[in-house]
């Protein structure tokens, strides 16, 4: 299984005016993710959380496209009672 880490800006062969549009859509989406858990943001913050999310959002999903994981059950629970593994 081969995996990338997800590259910081300026570190890929993206145009320029393509980034810009990342951004745009990442500062909308971090913008209603903020309204939507009543986290107050200034300008600054915004634009700083927008240049990251793309960033998060990558390591997140690489999280999510495990294979072993996908069927994996979650603990959820816990039984004091079960026996131990040997």
């Amino acid at each position: 299984m081969t995996e990338t880490a997800p590259t910081g800006p300026g570190t890929d062969d993206t145009p320029a005016d393509a980034t810009a549009d990342a951004t745009g859509d990442a500062t909308a989406d971090v913008a209603a993710m903020l309204g939507r858990s009543g986290l107050p943001a200034g300008p600054y913050e915004l634009a700083y959380l927008a240049a990251e999310y793309p960033y998060l959002k990558a390591g997140i999903d690489m999280l999510y496209a495990v294979d072993a994981a996908k069927d994996a059950d979650p603990a959820l629970r816990f039984r004091a009672g079960a026996p131990a593994a040997r």
